[in-house]
């Protein structure tokens, strides 16, 4: 075999192998040497099991048409290449061909002709053949060449260098040779020699290399627009290689041309065109909301980008608010602490507190007990009291005044005696001492000292009787015992006289003396008598008004006992000493004088008395308006009693309240503590924010420039929408938006035709078969 035809054998393999994959098929190629037979490039024996789907059992004739071309793409020559697959292994398989200069390339069997019937004896066994025809094939190509822009001859063309640009156009004959219009895809493969060929670009095509060798390989679907009638569709009729040549040299190259891709379709599969039709007008649809929304992006990105200068701005004044709130958080995590430290103060006050508040509520519950009682005591019994004492003083103060008057009176009258009585007693008291210290310093001392002190013991008993006298006879002691009490005085005075009797042996003198004392003793005592007599009844009316004049009698009587103590001890000491005799009757008389004194002092506490007793009538008017009045105690206790209850009432509520209030100080305390550890959190995240926003800050400007870019590729996305939308999308629907119906008419008629199309030199009516065309390059 020469090497060019080794080439182009390599050539064809390679297409149909490139196609087979592409399509899904597994075509079978033979080949002849000159005029002798060709050897089958491929195993007789193939299975047959792929056909007998198809062919329920038929004889199935598998053949390949081979035409030889020139440069242009005009046929030169045409051998057909058929295989009989002896499916159900008869021994004779009858065929039908109208070929010349058949030939059994494969094995030994025979046939037998009639006209263009043909009859093999199979023996069982698949039956290989070929022969040559002149018949107009349904496809062709035409190859035209440009170097440097202007169009060659390919036979000029050989040792040329420069760009050259090699065009094959496809063509469809099938609407002129048969009724109906026959689709056929058509696949070429070109074998470029790297070092005449370089820079290799192609259009519908696509290039493989080895290393040594670039293979383009390209298709077309010629007619198929033209048939359907969709001349906006960009379906591809043609196929063109661009590249640098030097010194050129043709290329080998085939091209196969099948419609068995299209005897694989299912017409049942176009009834979801009309779903499809929808989806182009979605598509439709969703491409105009991409296209508005690239514009709207744009605009967006345009005013994104004229703000660019605020949005820099904002961001400094943001890293500033960064810088401040850090600044607050730490401020509040300081204060949160001291408020956390508060709260826990508060709690322990509150604690404390609602500890005190229940004391309170029970001091003021025995409060409001006692001051009942209190109430009731003030308002019954201590009320009565008091107005039976201020009635009782208003009536007994007119005749209680009546008898101080009269009071006065009789105790000027024993004022008078009194006096009376004390010259008396001192001029008589001065001869007694004088006839006394005669008496002594004559020479009876021992008698008459013993004398003189009996008589002083006595005087000293009648004074104490008398002082206990006055002191039982206080304003308070009936008048009966004053009585009685005189009677102990005139006793007194009685033994006073039996001293001075005793005398009359000793001293005749002395005695007369003290006698004539005793005499004006007893004539006062007479007197006081009287005045006792007159007083009696006067003060048992009025007992408790003169007390006071009667204690400062008795406070008088008592001077009075303490001078006849004194009279004792002198009348003691007269034995021993008789000088001191008369300086103590001297005393004596004094303690009269001072007897006399008290008497005018008891005259003058006459008026104090009754000033008091006026003092007493106001006190008891005033006590009995402060404990009956309007306003006095008791009413007081009465409305303090009922404000004790609300008191109670407000110091229980109090209590609950203040139990309250701890609980909600506990809870601020746990609330506080919480707000610290919030606090804390939020000062690290303050810190890390502002952190966060000086880093923005310094990519701020970075930022800008990316919205710059962003906005040039919006605007480019935009034009390329509006662009993808008007060449691509609209194209695309409007071609759905003609006749679909139709359409899918003619599609349907065209895949008819195409499973119709099984051969072309002729075939059995029971038999099925495929056919392919190779255009293999004549040089």
């Amino acid at each position: 075999m020469k090497n060019r035809e080794y080439r182009t054998l390599v050539a064809l393999a390679l297409t149909l192998t490139l196609t087979a994959s592409a399509l899904g098929i597994s075509p079978a190629v033979y080949a002849k040497e000159s005029a002798a037979k060709t050897e089958s490039a491929s195993d007789t024996n193939t299975s047959k099991t792929s056909y007998q789907a198809s062919s329920d059992a038929k004889p199935y004739k598998d053949e390949t048409v081979y035409a030889k071309i020139d440069g242009t793409g005009s046929v030169t020559s045409i051998t057909v290449s058929d295989q009989l697959k002896n499916i159900t292994d008869t021994n004779t398989i009858e065929d039908v061909s109208s070929l010349k200069d058949i030939e059994n390339v494969k094995g030994d069997e025979t046939f037998s002709q009639n006209g263009q019937k043909l009859a093999w004896t199979g023996d069982n066994k698949s039956i290989c053949y070929q022969g040559t025809i002149t018949q107009t094939l349904p496809v062709e190509i035409n190859v035209t060449y440009a170097l440097n822009g202007k169009t060659v001859n390919p036979e000029d063309l050989e040792g040329k260098s420069g760009h050259l640009v090699i065009h094959y156009q496809y063509e469809n004959n099938t609407k002129s040779t048969v009724e109906k219009y026959t689709p056929f895809l058509m696949v070429t493969g070109l074998v470029l020699d790297s070092n005449i060929f370089t820079n290799v670009t192609t259009s519908n095509g696509k290039l493989v290399s080895d290393g040594d060798r670039d293979i383009a390989i390209g298709m077309g679907l010629p007619g198929l627009k033209a048939n359907l009638g969709v001349s906006d569709l960009d379906v591809p009729d043609y196929f063109e290689v661009e590249a640098d040549v030097a010194d050129y040299q043709p290329a080998d190259g085939i091209t196969i041309a099948t419609n068995q891709i299209f005897n694989n379709l299912e017409t049942d599969q176009f009834d979801s065109l009309s779903d499809l039709l929808d989806s182009m007008n979605s598509l439709q649809s969703a491409a105009d909301q991409l296209v508005d929304g690239s514009g709207e992006l744009r605009t967006g990105l345009d005013t994104l980008l004229s703000s660019s200068g605020a949005l820099t701005k904002g961001i400094g004044q943001l890293a500033e608010g960064g810088i401040t709130l850090k600044s607050g958080a730490q401020t509040l995590v300081s204060g949160s602490s001291e408020l956390a430290l508060g709260s826990q103060t508060l709690s322990d006050g509150t604690s404390k507190l609602s500890s005190g508040t229940g004391t309170l509520k029970n001091g003021v519950s025995d409060l409001n007990i006692n001051l009942a009682r209190a109430s009731a005591i003030a308002s019954g019994d201590l009320k009565a009291g008091v107005i039976t004492l201020s009635d009782s003083v208003d009536a007994m103060k007119p005749e209680l005044t009546s008898t101080l008057t009269q009071l006065a009176g009789g105790i000027q009258q024993l004022n008078n005696g009194l006096n009376t009585v004390q010259d008396g007693q001192q001029s008589s008291l001065k001869d007694g001492a004088a006839a006394l210290s005669s008496v002594l310093n004559n020479g009876t001392p021992q008698t008459g000292g013993k004398n003189m002190s009996v008589l002083a013991q006595e005087t000293l008993e009648a004074a104490n009787a008398l002082q206990g006298q006055i002191g039982n006879s206080s304003i308070t002691t009936s008048a009966s015992d004053a009585v009685t009490d005189d009677g102990k005085t005139d006793s007194a005075i009685a033994r006073l006289n039996d001293v001075a009797a005793g005398l009359d042996e000793s001293d005749p003198a002395t005695a007369a003396t003290i006698r004539s004392a005793m005499d004006a003793l007893n004539s006062g005592q007479e007197i006081r008598n009287a005045k006792a007599s007159e007083l009696d009844s006067q003060i048992h009316a009025q007992s408790d008004t003169i007390s006071n004049a009667s204690n400062m009698a008795a406070d008088n009587l008592t001077t009075i006992i303490t001078d006849a103590t004194m009279l004792k001890g002198m009348a003691d000491s007269l034995a021993p000493n008789a000088s001191a005799i008369s300086a103590g009757v001297t005393q004596a008389a004094d303690g009269v004088a001072k007897i006399n004194t008290l008497i005018t002092d008891n005259d003058k506490g006459l008026p104090q008395v009754s000033h008091k007793l006026n003092e007493l009538q106001q006190g008891t008017t005033a006590l009995k308006e402060g404990i009956a009045g309007e306003n006095g105690l008791a009413n007081g206790l009465v409305q303090l009693s009922a404000g004790a209850s609300k008191l109670n009432s407000g110091a229980a509520s109090l209590d609950e309240n203040m139990q309250a209030a701890d609980a909600g100080a506990k809870s601020v305390t746990a609330g506080a503590s919480q707000l610290s550890s919030g606090a804390l959190a939020l000062d690290n995240g303050a810190g890390a924010l502002s952190n966060g926003i000086q880093s923005l800050q310094v990519g701020s400007a970075a930022l800008v420039d990316g919205v710059k870019k962003l906005d040039d590729g919006a605007a480019t996305l935009n034009d390329g929408m509006i662009q993808f939308n008007e060449k691509g999308i609209q194209k695309l629907v409007s071609v759905f938006n003609g006749d679909i119906d139709g359409l899918l008419d003619k599609l349907s008629t065209m895949l008819d035709a195409s499973r119709k199309y099984k051969n072309f030199s002729g075939i059995s009516n029971n038999m099925d078969g495929q056919v392919k065309f190779v255009f293999v390059s004549d040089k």
